[in-house]
């Protein structure tokens, strides 16, 4: 049984379950899989401002408390940035065993922040165990901006996989009243403002298919006042409506209740919202980007449009609002069988099996 010292700035608690769902889960696995975490340095709940400052200091020190402590076999980040400021003390002296598990703006983030705290980014990928990625497509973003790493010390992890038991179809959809879904950060980079520009779209050129249309928004973020303001702004008010942070438990039935799931995202690492909703039997629209276009296939599981483009994403709501019953029945039979290589089960098993290969290998 491998000891692990786990490390992460973002985790569920009570206080705040959204906040790092995907790590908590990761972690559950890890215990699942056989691993002790001897030490856990996480924080579990948002702040801002001071609070933050602080929240970090305590987070870094604790970290290189546990680090120091030297009592596991390796220790598993999650985040490339900020995460792994405390492993820098060490690798002037000491080089233990870690593997970085990294979710993507922590790599290809664009801000001043993203850029300064990834100054030490090079360092700590040179004397890493391994990399754990989300997807094929993020390896190869990887290797582009570090073309030196050893590509056999890179895994490949969808982001923990969808558990199959509780992701399913829950009841039969509504075929009187058409409800779309959007799941996700209201925040840039997510699409809501071309999504909301196509739904305008719609309004103006073909109202008539809006007469029994709904598009429910769940999610929070920096940008949810620039939403409700341009929702009102569009005069969307009787088609759109805004529901504010979704908890995760309330997600299963939310996605039963779509009629179709909309991800205008304009990058991603993964796209595993995506693949929780077609393990629900929910047919998704999506950004024609890779690697989602790797999840939603056009014409079998979903639609495709342009990324960034309100026309081709109204084309593509306005083709699925006209679809012959037969054809849109394809697409949900089609859903969860399409996304059955992402169980949970699966996935930890691999991620398990990788991990053992590597952590064992001298590096």
């Amino acid at each position: 049984m491998s000891k692990i010292c786990f490390i992460s700035n973002l985790f569920p608690s009570k206080r705040d379950p959204s906040f790092g769902i995907f790590v908590g889960k990761n972690y559950d696995q890890l215990i699942e899989q056989g691993y002790q975490i001897v030490s856990k340095v996480v924080i579990d709940y948002r702040t801002s401002g001071f609070k933050k400052l602080l929240n970090y200091i305590r987070f870094i020190y604790q970290g290189i408390v546990a680090i120091g402590k030297y009592n596991y076999d390796f220790i598993y980040f999650h985040y490339l940035t900020y995460s792994t400021i405390c492993i820098l003390p060490y690798l002037l002296v000491c080089k233990p065993k870690y593997v970085v598990n990294i979710h993507g703006d922590d790599l290809v983030g664009a801000t001043i922040m993203h850029k300064v705290m990834g100054v030490g980014s090079s360092l700590i990928l040179k004397h890493s165990t391994a990399v754990i990625v989300p997807s094929e497509f993020f390896k190869t973003t990887f290797l582009t901006l570090y073309p030196w790493y050893c590509e056999q010390k890179i895994i490949v992890s969808p982001s923990g996989g969808v558990n199959f038991s509780t992701f399913k179809s829950l009841k039969e959809r509504s075929e009187d009243h058409f409800t779309l879904g959007y799941v996700s950060r209201v925040d840039e980079g997510k699409g809501w403002p071309e999504l909301l520009d196509a739904i305008a779209l719609i309004k103006s050129k073909q109202p008539e298919l809006l007469n029994n249309f709904q598009l429910k928004m769940y999610g929070t973020g920096a940008e949810v006042e620039q939403l409700k303001s341009t929702i009102l702004t569009l005069n969307l008010c009787t088609v759109v409506t805004y529901f504010g942070a979704l908890d995760h438990k309330q997600l299963v039935t939310k996605y039963t209740e779509m009629n179709a799931f909309i991800f205008p995202t304009h990058r991603e690492s993964f796209g595993l919202v995506a693949v929780e909703a077609l393990a629900c039997s929910t047919p998704v629209l999506a950004s024609n980007i890779n690697p989602v276009n790797e999840i939603v296939i056009e014409g079998v599981n979903g639609l495709l449009f342009e990324k960034q483009n309100a026309h081709s994403m109204a084309e593509k709501i306005i083709e699925l609002l006209k679809m012959h019953k037969v054809d849109y029945e394809r697409l949900v039979s089609n859903a969860r069988n399409s996304v059955q290589g992402y169980n949970s089960n699966h996935v930890a098993k691999k991620l398990d099996d990788d991990l053992c290969k590597v952590i064992k290998k001298k590096v």
